[in-house]
């Protein structure tokens, strides 16, 4: 039987209707979410980039830089009012002057791709951009100019607070399935692209320009059947092909794939381990199957939303577009795969508990706003119970920013574990496949993968472990306090949750976070797991050391402008291909404030970070040390105070006048 367009319940405008007011639902969640970051990440950039003026950001002095997307009015999508509050002194609205709108745009097509829009959202979330262009319209030159302009415009939008990355890539090559990002360092390179694909026809965003062909071709096509529809559509008058983007065919993957996306998810694990358990379970399920590919659930989200006719009958009318998440529809249908299979309802519930937590992050950092967020907590929680997707033990999970460190630890652990675990089952499962099914993942790719995993993972003397731990957001303490005792003439430094005294913390063991021998390393270790950080606040029980608050908190404050948190999944894969070198230090002289005048001991720490993300901790007993340790930073790395990546700091002090001048001859 021929598939035509008119085959459905639905006629080809309705199927347009729907998804346009799906479309506009997805964009109402992200407003609501945060309407701050809403409005840029969906008015105000699509403005810059459809707009190229000497007053914007994004401006590119270049008569021939390609810009503006198709099917967009700026006066409609950019009110005037919320213009002038981005752009107060710009006069690229006045009439009087040169227009800032290209009259030949190159923008097919702007999606976002992720968690935007969705339960998965949270103000840690970046915004990812799938900028459709055709490379042949716009030449070499031309894509270099808008490679700058996006780089820009990114740059601001980080000033802003808002993290967002543009990925160019070509509609040809992507139909083909053969793309690959012009701007992308940090994308998943050769290890996921049909998988990707995939994410991005589930997940997406329309922001601005033409709509997605995909959704309005049935699902379940073959290839053959794929292109004989979308022939008819055009020959027919059903559709004029340059209102759309046609991606291409996508309706199964090849499981040599699989492989380097579960590399891919245990580098973004590192960062989010909520969000990469489901993904991990979805790709287990993929190669659990007995056929060579399986189906992707994009094809599932696209029946409900403009093919629901497609959908097994109790299905149909169930569900409203404004309830359609894909986040949250994945974590469903893999939870309800697992529950049925014996022996896997652990992994079932561990599944459930990471989706709710995930869901909290979200709501926890926005708790501060005004805009319904409670109530909007409350309906997306009632929907998870109807779908049955609560934990059982949810009220805990409500609380779990009162939770004690130790069961954060072992939640993280627990997650931890399920990763490795699902990642060793994943490789003997493709290792059980014939010598024909050939990895789709590159060496290279491979080599920088791997190498984050080291970096988290393996322990190194004098280097600082990372833990184990959920989200290192959410690990932050609010109260840490510090206490030191003194024990066969040691002394021992502690972190304890919460905000304590010299007696109290006798009574709360069950509260430490952490002992160390030395309290540099303590406030160093707390800081690159995130459980401190500038919003945490520290006390200090009563100490017969001249250290005081105000020391430690000095440290922290230049700990942390020294050394950013640093995010795994952002680490330059370039800098993980070479040999690992110095980026950063920091030297803490004499911190403990004994006398130096005459003494043959001088205590010192150099804090180093690499640029594999790893921290070392180093100590020293004289200046001459402390010196030699500076001048070979200089010399193998170009660490110094002159290259403005090398702090030191001496606590106040009677003699720190005279420790400095000492440093320095």
């Amino acid at each position: 039987m021929e598939t035509t367009p008119e085959t459905g319940t639905n006629t080809f405008q309705q199927k347009i209707t729907r998804y346009l007011k799906y479309n506009e639902e997805r964009k109402a969640k992200a407003l609501l979410f945060n309407p701050n970051q809403g409005n840029l990440l969906l008015k105000v950039l699509p403005y810059l980039l459809h707009s190229n003026y000497p007053d914007l950001p994004g401006f590119i002095d270049d008569a021939t830089c390609p810009y503006g997307i198709h099917r967009f009015n700026p006066t409609e999508e950019l009110p005037h009012e919320l213009f002038r509050r981005y752009f107060p002194n710009s006069s690229a609205m006045r009439q009087d002057r040169p227009s800032p709108f290209h009259d030949k745009p190159c923008i097919h097509s702007l999606k976002t791709i992720g968690s935007i829009g969705t339960i998965a959202q949270s103000t840690i979330s970046d915004c990812d951009y799938w900028v459709s262009i055709r490379k042949e319209e716009i030449g070499k030159t031309g894509l270099q100019l808008l490679e700058a302009k996006c780089k820009a415009i990114e740059e601001w939008a980080m000033k802003r607070g808002s993290e967002v990355h543009f990925f160019l890539v070509d509609i040809d090559q992507t139909k083909a399935n053969n793309f690959e990002s012009e701007t992308d360092e940090e994308s998943a390179g050769s290890a996921i692209k049909l998988l990707l694909k995939d994410e991005l026809f589930r997940t997406h965003i329309l922001v601005a320009g033409k709509m997605l062909l995909w959704w309005f071709i049935p699902p379940g096509l073959t290839e053959g059947e794929y292109l004989n529809f979308v022939h008819n559509l055009v020959s027919r008058n059903k559709i004029r092909a340059n209102d759309f983007v046609d991606l291409g065919y996508l309706s199964d993957i090849p499981k040599s794939e699989i492989f380097g996306a579960c590399l891919w998810q245990m580098n973004k694990a590192l960062d989010s381990p909520f969000k990469s358990v489901i993904k991990f379970a979805y790709l287990e399920l993929l190669l659990r199957g007995e056929a060579t590919s399986l189906p992707l659930f994009s094809d599932r989200v696209k029946c409900l939303v403009t093919y629901p006719e497609k959908l097994a009958e109790a299905e149909q009318g169930v569900m409203d577009l404004a309830e359609i998440d894909p986040y949250i529809l994945l974590a469903r249908d893999i939870i309800a795969l697992y529950s049925q299979e014996k022996g896997e309802k652990k992994r079932a519930t561990l599944i459930q508990e990471c989706l709710f937590l995930k869901t909290l992050e979200g709501f926890e950092s926005q708790k501060n706003t005004k805009f319904g967020q409670t109530s909007h907590l409350k309906a997306t929680m009632a929907m998870m119970q109807a779908w049955h997707l609560l934990p059982e033990n949810f009220t805990h999970f409500l609380r779990f920013r009162d939770w004690k460190y130790k069961e954060l630890i072992a939640f993280g652990a627990k997650v931890h574990d399920y990763l490795i675990e699902t990642y060793k089952r994943l490789r003997w499962i493709f290792k059980s496949f014939g010598p024909d099914t050939g990895l789709t993942i590159t060496e290279r790719d491979i080599s920088i993968l791997g190498r984050k995993l080291f970096t988290f993972y393996e322990q190194k003397e004098s280097k600082i472990d990372y833990i184990r731990s959920v989200s290192r957001d959410l690990m932050v303490q609010r109260h840490i306090t510090i206490h030191i005792t003194k024990y066969e003439g040691e002394f021992h430094y502690y972190a304890f949750q919460g905000q304590l005294d010299h007696e109290t913390v006798k009574s709360n063991v069950d509260s430490v976070i952490k002992r160390e021998n030395n309290l540099i390393r303590l406030i160093l270790w707390l800081l690159v797991n995130g459980i401190l950080s500038s919003k945490s606040q520290l006390h200090l029980t009563k100490n017969f050391l001249p250290i005081d608050l105000v020391d430690i908190q000095k440290l922290t404050e230049l700990l942390i402008k020294t050394f950013p948190i640093i995010h795994f999944s952002r680490i330059s894969p370039a800098n993980l291909l070479k040999r690992e070198t110095v980026l950063r230090a920091l030297a803490i002289v004499n911190f403990e404030k004994e006398p130096v005048k005459g003494s043959k001991t001088l205590k010192s720490t150099m804090i180093t970070e690499n640029s594999y993300g790893e921290y070392f901790i180093q100590e020293y007993t004289t200046a001459i040390q402390l010196k030699n340790a500076i001048r070979t930073l200089l010399t193998q790395h170009y660490v110094s105070r002159w290259n403005n990546n090398l702090e030191i700091f001496i606590p106040p002090q009677e003699e720190q006048s005279y420790l400095r001048t000492l440093l320095e001859r």
